[in-house]
C-alpha cells in the first residue's frame, strides 16, 4: 500500500469517527473506525504505521473519546500532503 492509498482509508476513518461524534450513543461507528485502523496499521507504509499504532492504542484505551484521535489523523492528513 502507498501513501496515497493510506491517506484515502484515514479519510474513511475519519469520517466514521465524525459520525460516531453525532450519535454519541451508538458505540458501532467507533469500533468500526478502530477496527479499519487496525487493518491500516498492519497494511501502511512504514513512514506511517507508528502513528497510526499510537492513535489506535488510545482509540481503543479511551473509552469513546474521539476528538483526540480525530484531530491526530486530520493532522496526518495535512503533514503528508
Amino acid at each position: 500500500m502507498n501513501k496515497r492509498e493510506a491517506r484515502k482509508r484515514v479519510r474513511e476513518i475519519i469520517r466514521c469517527l465524525e459520525h460516531s461524534e453525532d450519535f454519541p450513543e451508538q458505540n458501532n461507528c467507533t469500533k468500526v473506525a478502530e477496527r479499519k485502523l487496525e487493518m491500516l496499521v498492519k497494511e501502511a507504509p512504514a513512514s506511517l504505521v507508528y502513528e497510526l499504532g499510537c492513535i489506535h492504542s488510545y482509540l481503543k484505551n479511551s473509552s469513546g473519546d474521539t476528538d483526540t484521535a480525530l484531530s491526530r489523523l486530520k493532522k496526518i492528513l495535512e503533514d503528508r500532503r
